[in-house]
């Protein structure tokens, strides 16, 4: 017993002095790979980097949206054109709500319509036994105003009675030429008269010749002035009648612009008033798709089936090939790292992430101005139809989600010397 209880107290000895003299080589290993673990991490500290994010609720959408298509009023759907999922084109008509007006009609109004007419010539319009509803007031003064119209282009009473007057006219502006070389020759003939009274006079006063030869003289000159003043005044009587030939001409031309543009504007107006009336019935009754796009029924519409007021009936979702955008809010704190180019990770809510991950985009634009509180950063999905798990989604609509804006990318030993870099400013500012 005493034996092995020395024996203990030797090897405990000997084990001592073992633990207290370590081998050289097995400490210079020891401490060259803790040295160089720890030099491992410094270095790391420097080169490994991860990002800083903002999260932020995000909208994401096309850029141009599904368009719905509300009822405008109530009652039971008369007429169905269109089925669900078929693509239609722009103004394409949809559905039709009961109403009295023959929806037939009216489109074939609303066709004769797009058409403008030419100034002078007849208009062809023709639409017969029409049942037009609330159309139907504007469309018989329209008809009324483009009776009138015809009327006046067809019966041609304005230049009837200018023909007849320019007729008139080429006859009196020959008769003025004829008197005006009548007044030439009798003024011709008067100053002859006037030479030989002058040299009878001449002759008389040196008592060569008799009074009444003077007198005889005198008279033949008095007769051709006279004839002379005669021919003046048929000239002027003929002249006068040209003139008001050509003011008659002239005011006929000026009544004919007047009417004509009289009813031009009376049938104008009556031709905007009823589209203006077919824009209201579409408005009212008419469902029709405003982009071309494909047809999603928001109900089992059948003919027949009610229909109430404020309804959205339809949407109309685009058929371009589209960019995909997106609106994330930013809260004020940290917003001022949000700087364009930056990427954007969505979180969508439609689509468990854990499941189909996300989506990626980068920030095109932000804000320069908050709105509650938040600031509103537009960005531009890379592929919107697929997810980072290579899984695809279906966009009809807009989507909703979670986005992290990846602003920053810094290092270990940043995000350490940050902290003193600012106590250390600090300190000295103070």
């Amino acid at each position: 017993m005493l034996k092995a209880k020395e024996e203990s107290i030797i090897r405990s000895e000997d084990v001592q002095e073992i633990l207290s003299t370590p081998p050289h080589t097995l400490l210079t290993i020891g401490s060259t790979v803790i040295g160089g673990i720890l030099f491992i991490l410094f270095i790391g500290c420097f080169i490994f980097k991860y990002p800083d994010t903002i999260s932020s609720n995000v909208t994401i959408t096309k850029a141009e949206p599904p368009v719905w298509i509300v009822a405008k009023s109530s009652g039971r759907l008369q007429e169905l054109y269109a089925k669900d999922g078929q693509n239609v084109k722009a103004g394409d008509a949809i559905a039709v709500i009961e109403n009295p007006a023959s929806t037939t009609d009216v489109l074939k109004l609303d066709s004769l319509l797009t058409a403008t007419f030419d100034g002078g010539k007849r208009i062809e319009f023709s639409l017969n036994e029409a049942h037009l509803g609330s159309i139907q007031g504007a469309y018989t003064a329209l008809v009324r105003a483009i009776t009138d119209y015809n009327n006046f282009v067809d019966n041609n009473l304005y230049e009837q009675r200018i023909a007849a007057e320019e007729a008139q006219l080429k006859p009196y502006s020959a008769y003025v030429e004829s008197i005006k070389k009548q007044v030439g020759y009798s003024q011709q003939i008067n100053t002859l008269n006037n030479v030989n009274y002058q040299r009878e006079k001449n002759l008389y006063d040196k008592g060569l010749t008799s009074t009444s030869d003077l007198e005889s003289t005198e008279q033949s000159l008095l007769n051709s002035n006279m004839s002379t003043e005669q021919m003046r005044s048929s000239l002027s009587n003929a002249r006068i009648q040209v003139a008001q030939i050509q003011n008659t001409i002239s005011e006929l031309k000026l009544q004919k612009e007047q009417e004509k543009r009289q009813l031009e504007t009376t049938l104008q107006s009556a031709w905007e008033s009823t589209k203006t009336a077919i824009e209201e019935w579409k408005q009212q009754y008419l469902l029709q798709s405003p982009i071309a796009g494909r047809v999603s029924y928001n109900n089992l519409w059948k003919i027949n089936q009610n229909i109430a007021s404020g309804d959205k009936a339809f949407a109309i979702i685009s058929s371009k090939n589209q960019l995909t955008i997106g609106k994330a809010k930013i809260p004020i704190a940290g917003s001022g790292k949000v700087k364009i180019g930056q990427r954007i990770n969505i979180q969508l809510d439609g689509y468990p992430y854990l499941e189909y991950g996300f989506v990626t985009g980068r920030i095109i634009s932000v804000a320069s101005m908050p709105d509650d509180d938040v600031y509103t950063a537009t960005f531009e999905l890379q592929n919107s139809q697929v997810t980072s798990y290579g899984k695809k989604i279906h966009q009809t609509g807009d989507l909703t989600g979670i986005g992290e804006i990846i602003t920053d990318n810094l290092s270990v030993a940043e995000r350490i010397i940050g902290p003193l870099k600012y106590l250390f400013y600090r300190n000295i500012n103070n």
